[in-house]
């Protein structure tokens, strides 16, 4: 059953590319739409602001389905992605819409922004329903916009863009403290040709436990993190890019990790269908340094070693769901038996009206731990994951089932007494709940 779906993900529309768009047959009530959001929506906003339409439940019932993806841009928004996907009457009536939004920008400006090009697109549909003598669509010029628009804007920054974080935590009771702190600093340019990103992100973290004996444990972990990537686009298919990254870790034994990683990517399909679709191989080949803070396994406090990587990975977001799959094999080229072999995916299935399952696992075969202590580790250290921990493989999987039922239709918005079910803090596109 995956693989079929895979196989539909991958496959193109035949329907769009082999045949006459049928003529539509207007609905006798209001447009129904089912949308089906993989990205931040808040839905309740979009019931409040489209009430023209009647929002569906279920896929089955729609004239439209509504697909809604987005992916990061190079200004550190999102670029927003509406496919809209005619059902019923309005087989073969399918439409796109993108627009982006700004770093900058405020939840209620991108939900703004999303309700207003949905209402664009859904226009057309609407126009040949039921309401269509009450659709209106209106222009607001702003000041000087027919100047604007025949001007390229004025960048300051000439598309960079750099972002600052800082953050601390406190928590304690009688036998327990614990204190950490972090910061992060990134920079990012991105052109049609040329993608930049540079990171640096660093934590420590302090503990203290009372035993029963009275005695008391203390535990103290940093982690300092420098990364960076550049890419140069070779057209629809091709790319070149360079990985380098620095760390320093008490957890993983190094005082000092580097790694420098040229690689190639080639995606089967044109990378403008990258937010739908996905096929990507990626090959890298470097070097990686270790100075190690305490002696290792095989005897070592400083070593270089030649390594490389070879990534398969597919993503793709269809009307039936969404399906992405990775595999990722690598190993030092000095000693192929020090190598590492994983595999993940994840599904999210509508198997039929109302009934939806999600799967997702993956496995690591690990045979390239060579940062791993001469000396014992404690039992403290063992139960805190204050040390890398020898392994051969380590493994995860989840499993759900949900079956929804009753009344088809999705209009109404009543938030009374939300807030006593948790809280939640939205920004940048992306939400958090308790």
């Amino acid at each position: 059953m995956v693989a079929a779906l895979l196989l539909s993900a991958l496959l193109p529309p035949a329907a769009m590319a082999r045949q006459a768009t049928p003529p539509v047959q207007a609905p006798a009530e209001a447009l129904r739409v089912f949308l089906d959001c993989n990205t931040f929506c808040d839905t309740d906003h979009l019931r409040r602001e489209i009430t023209y339409v009647n929002w569906m439940r279920d896929r089955q019932d729609a004239d439209v389905h509504l697909l809604i993806t987005s992916q990061p841009n190079g200004g550190g928004g999102q670029q927003y992605s509406l496919k809209y996907i005619g059902l019923k009457g309005f087989q073969g009536s399918d439409d796109e819409i993108r627009f982006s939004t700004r770093q900058s920008d405020t939840d209620d400006e991108v939900r703004r922004r999303l309700s207003q090009r949905i209402a664009l697109g859904l226009a057309r549909y609407v126009a040949r329903g039921a309401l269509a003598d009450r659709l209106k669509v209106a222009y607001e010029s702003p000041a000087g916009a027919a100047a604007a628009g025949t001007q390229k804007p004025h960048d300051r920054w000439n598309l960079w863009v750099f972002t600052v974080g800082a953050n601390g935590n406190l928590s304690g009771e009688s036998q327990n403290k614990s204190s950490s702190f972090s910061g992060s600093l990134s920079a990012r340019r991105v052109t049609e040709t040329w993608k930049f990103r540079g990171d640096f992100r660093g934590s420590h973290n302090h503990s203290a436990y009372t035993l029963p004996d009275s005695s008391v444990f203390k535990s103290t972990t940093s982690n300092y993190n420098l990364s960076t990537q550049l890419v140069r686009s070779l057209g629809e298919h091709w790319s070149f890019g360079v990985d380098a990254s620095a760390s320093r870790s008490t957890v993983d034994n190094f005082d000092l990790a580097a790694k420098v990683a040229p690689g190639v990517e080639y995606d089967v399909f044109p990378y403008k269908e990258s937010s739908r679709r996905q096929f990507v191989l990626v090959y890298s080949l470097g070097v990686s340094y270790s100075n190690y803070t305490d002696s290792t396994i095989f005897n070592k406090l400083k070593e270089t070693r030649p390594v490389h990587a070879l990534t398969a990975s597919l993503q793709a977001i269809q009307p039936w769901g969404s399906v992405n799959a990775s595999l990722t094999g690598s190993n030092y080229l000095d000693d192929w038996s020090k190598n590492r072999l994983s595999l993940s995916g994840g599904c999210s299935i509508r198997i039929t009206r109302g009934l939806n399952l999600d799967l997702f696992g993956s496995y690591s075969r690990v045979r390239d731990q060579l940062a791993l202590l001469k000396a014992g580790i404690s039992s403290e250290e063992v139960l805190l994951r204050l040390k890398e921990l020898k392994t051969s493989y380590f493994y995860n999987a989840f499993m759900g089932l949900s079956y929804t039922f009753g009344s088809k239709f999705n209009n109404i918005v009543n938030p009374r007494f939300t807030s006593g079910g948790g809280s939640c803090f939205c920004s940048g596109g992306s939400c958090f709940c308790s």
